[in-house]
């Protein structure tokens, strides 16, 4: 059962009188002003000069409202400054007289002073103040309502913007899901048209002339290998729902080059490639299966990459990199090399440069050799090429070398 919002709470509870400068030391002051005046009472020149300190602070907090806030200095707050400002000016010419005692020299000013302390001066400023929260009380109302109708406005503005969100959010998913099946899709064509290629290469090599019996059979075995390869491709498929973790053992690379090497040979024939394996023994901790896919994909991309007649190179190299024993294994062709626009279009989804490419080889061999607990790159070859680096953890060896002289052929 879903949580019930908070209470919505009004604006008099979130703008506490602090939000007005000001507010809390007037407050202050006429708290302490009217706690005075009640314990002076009688004191009649103390009293007259409390009272006029009383109106002087209320008209100091209705004019410095009104300049802080000039959209609502209008004639209602003017009406209020004015009545506090006759009261104060009353108050203060009363507690004068009072204090300096000059009812005794000139009688006729007990009259005036009782006109300012209860007589028209008086009243006139009550008249102002109420005159002045006569025509305040309309506007607070009216600005109320408005309020009110701009809530039910933003409200409904609210639920508009909240729907088309929320139809914003599904056309992303949707088109999430979309982006992902057909990166599914292109991906499951890659995987499938290597193996396929490899077994219509080899099929089609012994259509064209008689082979020998063990010609043959070397033919049938490739083809029979690319079938397995593109039946667990799609059995991977069918499985999507809980993919097949990498199980990891040592694994030769001089097996493990031989058989990727006898794989793609078909392909290599078409141009008359030469493929030379230097893996000095070496031995990775990999998944076989995964590490044959990536270096099958490789091969393949070098190939046809290569010129007529090139050849194309697997070496292995066993060094010591962040405390780590690794092993890369360079696949490195003498095709055209890398464009500016190509390495840095490198690894990005259905970026090909290859016609009829899918983009999405090198992905899938990075994301193996990252599963393997690895990495791969791309780097130019300064004497032509692209040169394929994949480093792996290495099964241990006595005598690892350094990172920096790992590579030293260029």
């Amino acid at each position: 059962m879903p949580r019930p919002l908070p209470p919505t709470r009004s604006p008099e509870q979130t703008a506490p009188l602090r939000a007005l400068p000001g507010v809390l030391l007037h407050s202050a002051l006429l708290t302490a002003l009217t706690v005075a005046l009640a314990a002076v009472g009688g004191w009649e020149g103390t009293e007259s000069a409390l009272r006029a300190l009383f109106f002087a602070l209320l008209f100091s907090f209705v004019h410095t409202t009104g300049a802080r806030h000039p959209h609502i200095r209008g004639a209602a707050l003017q009406l209020l400054e004015a009545g506090f400002f006759v009261l104060t000016i009353a108050s203060a010419t009363s507690a004068v007289i009072g204090l300096l005692q000059l009812e005794q020299a000139d009688p006729w000013l007990t009259s005036v002073r009782h006109t300012l302390d209860q007589g028209a001066i008086f009243l006139l400023g009550f008249v102002l103040i109420a005159y002045g929260l006569v025509l305040w009380i309309p506007l607070v109302l009216e600005s109320h309502r408005q309020l009110q109708a701009s809530m039910e406005r933003t409200k409904d503005e609210l639920h508009v913007s909240e729907a088309a969100r929320s139809q914003m959010e599904q056309r992303l998913i949707d088109a999430h899901r979309s982006s992902l099946l057909g990166e599914l899709a292109a991906g499951v064509a890659h995987d499938l048209r290597n193996p396929l290629t490899i077994a219509k290469g080899a099929a089609e090599a012994l259509a064209r002339k008689v082979r020998t019996h063990e010609q043959v059979r070397e033919h049938a075995d490739i083809i029979c290998r690319g079938v397995e390869r593109a039946d667990k491709t799609i059995q991977a498929l069918i499985d999507l729902g809980r993919p097949k973790s990498a199980v990891r053992g040592n694994v030769s690379l001089d097996d493990i080059a031989a058989e990727a090497l006898r794989l793609v040979q078909v392909e290599g024939r078409r141009k008359q490639l030469r493929f030379v394996s230097t893996t000095h023994g070496l031995a990775v901790i990999a998944d076989r299966d995964l590490l044959l896919q990536a270096l099958i994909n490789l091969l393949l991309n070098a190939a046809h990459a290569s010129p007529h007649h090139a050849t194309i190179e697997i070496v292995a190299r066993h060094f010591r990199h962040q405390d780590k024993e690794t092993v890369a294994i360079a696949i490195e062709d003498r095709g055209s090399g890398l464009t500016p626009e190509a390495r840095h279009q490198l690894f990005t989804p259905f970026f090909t440069t290859r016609k009829g490419g899918t983009g999405l080889g090198l992905l899938s061999c990075r994301r193996i050799a990252q599963e393997l607990g690895g990495n791969l790159g791309l780097y130019p070859r300064t004497g032509g090429g692209v040169r394929a680096l994949m480093a792996l953890p290495a099964v241990r060896s006595a005598a690892p070398r350094r990172a920096a002289a790992a590579w030293s052929k260029v």
